[in-house]
């Protein structure tokens, strides 16, 4: 039964990786502290082009929300797990699941259906058309989906998770710069 489990999710894994490529709602290289508004699809998905690949991606999230004090729960190499399970020529993708529990406890206990998409998750990954792109589904989605009614922080969470996934996105030069750059701001 475990192996028909596995079977079944390295093949739709294999056959979401192996899709078409997707339809990247806005390719960011962000300037300065600007960060475009993002647009997501009809799911409340978000998809932006890396600017570098999967593995570095991923790392920089973690260092991100490591230095803001935000707990890591578990990343997962879909590739190696697919490839662990015998599938060949698996693009490589990669999920970090993350988030602060104080903070979706505030949407928990309007919704705990919630639950289903907490934790955050972002996910990078090689597209059929070897490019590398991060997705998430936007917390502003939310309110569409759970009963959230008064709640407001996951408008919040929307803002940190575009700002987060527009800064791993980021060329290497960039991304140093940025790094650089608030290393000065958390001294004043």
């Amino acid at each position: 039964m475990k192996k028909i489990i596995a079977l079944s999710l390295v093949l739709g894994l294999t056959t979401a990786l192996m899709a078409e490529a997707p339809v990247v709602v806005e390719k960011v290289e962000v300037k300065k502290s600007e960060v475009a508004v993002p647009q997501m699809d009809k799911n409340g998905i978000v998809t932006k082009e890396s600017f570098v690949d999967v593995n570095t991606t991923i790392n920089r999230l973690e260092k991100l929300i490591a230095k803001k004090g935000i707990t890591n729960f578990k990343r997962i190499n879909h590739a190696q797990n697919s490839r662990n399970a015998g599938a060949k020529d698996v693009a490589d993708a990669e999920l970090l699941i993350f988030g602060k529990p104080a903070v979706g406890l505030k949407m928990l206990s309007k919704d705990p259906k919630a639950g289903l998409d907490l934790p955050l998750k972002i996910l990078a990954y090689v597209a059929k058309d070897g490019k590398v792109y991060v997705s998430y589904r936007d917390t502003a989605f939310y309110s569409e989906i759970y009963n959230l009614e008064g709640c407001k922080v996951h408008k919040k969470m929307s803002g940190i998770l575009n700002k987060l996934s527009s800064v791993i996105t980021k060329s290497p030069e960039d991304f140093k710069a940025f790094m650089e750059k608030s290393k000065g701001e958390g001294k004043k």
